[in-house]
């Protein structure tokens, strides 16, 4: 194998190689990038058993919710039954504190705090 030979097959390698690393980002590359989250609008158990459970909207007195969180401020921590939560089909998570709740309950945390807002005007 002569030096002409050498660097053609130098060349052919690098430029095969390129083409399979120009064809790889262009498979694997994600055509458009999401700016958003998912917000589900429908919850997997009863709205008006979990109102119960919490002890009614008059035991509520702020709710807050970040993508997968809902923590909810109440007046009276002995209305709250946390079993009765736990029990809940939707719930995957439950924190007390001394006058506050964190539930874990996923993509359907905004619409719920969105839904307990309308129910405390």
């Amino acid at each position: 194998m002569n030096k002409k030979h050498k660097f053609l097959y130098i060349l052919l390698c690098i430029l095969t190689l390129g083409f399979i690393c120009i064809y790889w980002r262009k498979k694997y590359r994600q055509k458009n990038q999401k700016d958003y989250l998912s917000v589900q609008e429908k919850l997997s158990f009863d709205y008006d058993e979990f109102l119960k459970l919490i002890g009614g909207k008059e035991n509520i007195t702020a709710v807050s919710a970040t993508q997968k969180i809902v923590k909810i401020a109440f007046k009276d921590r002995k209305k709250v039954d946390s079993t009765g939560l736990k029990a809940l089909d939707g719930i995957t998570g439950i924190s007390f504190q001394s006058q506050q709740i964190s539930l874990v309950i996923g993509n359907s945390a905004k619409y719920l705090e969105q839904k307990i807002r309308k129910e405390m005007e």
